[in-house]
């Protein structure tokens, strides 16, 4: 004969014991500490870590050596959002130094080649562009003209071969000369996309 179950007891506050240390499943943490690196231990990831408390040893987290992929992405994804920020000076700044040659008049040209001449700090030279390209209106214009696209679809030679070229006596052209394209400055090109790049 078997004997009828017994009913669950009430759940208090009190009733249950806590579960053991060996029952929870340990909590992965994404880098241990300096210390527990260095004595080859498990790292709790407090801080102060379990570890370091007890020993009352200082508890360092480098998160730059923190490898693990979520972390490694995010850092890469920062790493590329401030590198892109900075082409985008680089290329404003080239971009306006472009424009005052070409629509500037011949102080501001002048006075950027002297900056430039004179080893001025490049955040100098920015500011300095910045304010030429806002001033002079036609400067701004030929600011907003340019393509910065810089992806011919040619090779280009190397420079080891533009240096062979130019010790023979070639010319070389300061760009070359896509198929279709009309050559209006009256000079003729020495491009050959035939040669070897």
């Amino acid at each position: 004969m078997s004997l009828p179950i017994a009913p669950r007891p009430a759940q208090g506050a009190g009733d249950q014991p806590p579960l053991s240390p060996a029952l929870v499943k340990a909590r992965k943490i994404s880098t241990a500490c300096g210390a527990c690196k260095q004595r080859k231990t498990r790292c709790t990831g407090g801080q102060p870590c379990d570890a370091c408390a007890t020993r009352n040893s200082e508890c360092i987290y480098n998160v730059e050596a923190d490898q693990r992929r979520k972390i490694a992405n995010q850092r890469n994804v920062q790493d590329l959002a401030e590198a892109q920020l900075d082409l985008n000076r680089y290329r404003e700044v080239l971009g306006g130094m472009i424009a005052i040659v070409r629509a500037g008049n011949s102080r501001s040209t002048n006075e950027l080649i002297d900056m430039i001449r004179s080893r001025i700090d490049l955040s100098s030279l920015a500011a300095y562009v910045r304010n030429e390209v806002r001033a002079n209106m036609a400067v701004e214009q030929a600011f907003h003209t340019i393509d910065f696209n810089m992806d011919s679809g040619l090779d280009l030679p190397s420079p080891s071969q533009l240096l062979s070229r130019m010790d023979s006596g070639q010319q070389m052209p300061l760009q070359p000369s896509h198929p279709g394209s009309e050559n209006t400055s009256g000079s003729t090109s020495n491009y050959d996309p035939a040669l070897p790049h």
